[in-house]
C-alpha cells in the first residue's frame, strides 16, 4: 500500500550550488530542497563530514552520520554513490540518484517524477 505526499525533501550533493558534483561519501555539503510538482525551493544547506578518503578508522560511524544528515529526505542526488551508502539509505526508504546535471535541471526533473511523491505506508 502506498501513500502520496505533496512535498518531498531532497538532498543534493553540490560543491558550488550550480551543478550536482559531490560523491555521497565525499560530500562536504548537501543542499536541502523542498520539491513540489508546482515548484521547488532551497530550504537549507547542511555541512557534512566526508566518510571516504579521510583515513579515519571510524569511517563507518562517519558514514552513519552522513546518512543521518539526510534521513529526513525522500531522496538524495549526487554525482556518484557507493553500495554502502545505497544500502543504508535504502533501509530508510530514501531514493538515490546519480547525475552531473545542474541543480536547477535536477530539481525540475524531480518535480515531474511521480515516484518521488509516493511513499510506502508503514
Amino acid at each position: 500500500m502506498t501513500g502520496r505526499i505533496d512535498v518531498a525533501r531532497v538532498a543534493i550533493g553540490t560543491h558550488s550550488g550550480v551543478r550536482v558534483s559531490e560523491h555521497f561519501g565525499q560530500a562536504t555539503r548537501f543542499e536541502i530542497w523542498e520539491v513540489r510538482s508546482e515548484g521547488s525551493r532551497l530550504v537549507e544547506t547542511r555541512v557534512n563530514r566526508p566518510a571516504c578518503g579521510s583515513g579515519d578508522d571510524r569511517a563507518d560511524e562517519i558514514m552513519d552520520a552522513s546518512v543521518a544528515a539526510v534521513a529526513d529526505c525522500r531522496a538524495v542526488v549526487v554525482a556518484r554513490i557507493g553500495e554502502c551508502a545505497l544500502t543504508r539509505l535504502g533501509k530508510l526508504g530514501i531514493l538515490a540518484f546519480e547525475t552531473d546535471d545542474t541543480v536547477d535541471d535536477t530539481v525540475r526533473q524531480l518535480a515531474g517524477y511521480a515516484g518521488l511523491f509516493e511513499r510506502e505506508n508503514t
